[in-house]
């Protein structure tokens, strides 16, 4: 090659590493870049070496499905993780494909292969491209929205908010935690509520008393936490119960949260 046509490092030696791509330069390659889909158990695989993410695009047209991702550290035996939606911000477990395209991202790390499944599957054709990269792609400082739930009871009735188990691989992570009573008529009274939980660490609860005054408002939880509390399990709903409070007196809780590994 003539020595005008060489890249030379400060040194006068040989560049022989891997140069940044440029504005206007087109990489050629003559690899597959997609598999097409369409059956129950159809998957998209890619072996891995030293990668760190996966990243999936999936395109549909006149589909009815759905898609797993799962990883392979053995050699034999594939296991459900967790997979980033790049658009909406959000872990998923189970993707609902339908004609908007998707972009997941995949941890690739220490695994040998990766693959999307279909675990559902009536009619199209699903078109898949995954990529392997060493880059790492930022999912647990990704700007993750927050949701909400909440549930309200008729007067002097029990009332159990629901956080819906989130799939596989995934947890609640909760960021703040509200539960108040209000009063349409004077309680005059000496128990204690106890107000239990599931699927949280230490089976966390709160005892208060249950004595109101007409058209009040107890203001008994109202916790934000500076670190997510994290349900104990994966894949299981997580549930606040509040008593029934006594006559006159309907509760109200509010849970802000998103789901992640």
């Amino acid at each position: 090659m003539p020595l005008e046509n060489l890249l030379l490092d400060a040194r006068g030696n040989e560049f022989s590493g891997d140069l940044d791509h440029i504005v206007g330069q087109t990489i050629t390659d003559g690899r597959a870049q997609t598999v097409n889909l369409g059956a129950v158990n159809a998957e998209a695989v890619v072996d891995l070496a030293g990668h760190a993410v996966v990243m999936v695009d999936i395109r549909a047209t006149g589909v009815t499905a759905s898609a797993v991702f799962e990883g392979m550290i053995d050699g034999g035996n594939f296991q459900a993780i967790p997979a980033f939606d790049v658009q909406a911000s959000v872990f998923v477990a189970i993707l609902a494909i339908s004609t908007t395209a998707k972009q997941i991202a995949l941890t690739a790390t220490g695994y040998k292969r990766i693959r999307v499944r279909l675990s559902a599957w009536t009619s199209g054709t699903v078109v898949v491209a995954m990529r392997a990269s060493k880059a790492d792609f930022l999912i647990n400082t990704a700007s993750i929205p927050v949701t909400c739930a909440t549930v309200t009871a008729a007067a002097n009735a029990a009332a159990t908010l629901t956080l819906a188990a989130p799939g596989a691989g995934l947890r609640h992570y909760i960021t703040g935690i509200e539960i108040t009573r209000n009063a349409t008529a004077a309680l005059v009274g000496s128990a204690t509520l106890v107000i239990t939980t599931t699927n949280l660490p230490g089976s966390l609860a709160w005892s208060v008393g249950n004595a109101m005054a007409i058209g009040g408002t107890q203001a008994d939880v109202s916790r934000d936490f500076s670190q997510p509390l994290q349900s104990s399990a994966q894949n299981t709903a997580t549930t606040i119960v509040m008593p029934a409070p006594g006559a006159g007196v309907l509760w109200r809780c509010n849970v802000y949260y998103y789901v992640a590994p």
